[in-house]
């Protein structure tokens, strides 16, 4: 199962701005890559969650025009501070992970616009306003029960999502 999250998080990396271009959503950034990585701290593997938040970072930063590491320390420093807040906070209701995916894209872009304010970075400065973070925020938030769902049903799990126990199987 984790092989199958990574391939296709390579590929949603790899096809995310044809997607956007071809959907027409240039100016937002409707990330599937924090569903994902909630979703694996969602089921305590933050060691995976990490991993893959890191080599999804470095693809990001070869494929993107900016610093090489930026992403990849920008996803890192993220999924770290939700390790952190996960002794705190219930990752395994539905409702709570959904907000989480929104929080981290909001994260994701105050953290690259301090990093790039602080340490500039040639002249590589993003164009995206307020507005389109949080539509993108919003959007992103809700497309993560659906693919919670999609991803308990490929791991073989019933989808009844994380707040939920399957019922005990008659003998």
């Amino acid at each position: 199962m984790f092989f199958f999250i990574c391939v296709m998080s390579g590929m949603f990396v790899l096809l995310r701005g044809s997607l956007g271009h071809l959907l027409g959503i240039e100016r937002l950034d409707i990330d599937l890559i924090p569903i994902v990585l909630i979703y694996i701290i969602g089921n305590n593997q933050e060691l995976r969650a990490g991993c893959l938040a890191f080599c999804m970072g470095i693809l990001t930063d070869i494929l993107a025009p900016s610093q090489l590491g930026l992403f990849a320390f920008v996803y890192s420093a993220i999924i770290l501070g939700m390790y952190r807040c996960r002794q705190f906070l219930d990752f395994n209701n539905i409702k709570t992970s959904a907000l989480f995916v929104a929080l981290f894209i909001l994260a994701k872009w105050a953290f690259l616009l301090i990093v790039l304010r602080l340490f500039p970075a040639g002249h590589y400065m993003p164009s995206i306003s307020l507005v389109s973070v949080l539509v993108s925020a919003a959007i992103t938030g809700l497309l993560a029960p659906p693919l919670f769902y999609v991803l308990d049903r490929a791991g073989g799990r019933e989808g009844l999502g994380y707040d939920q126990e399957k019922p005990p199987a008659l003998v």
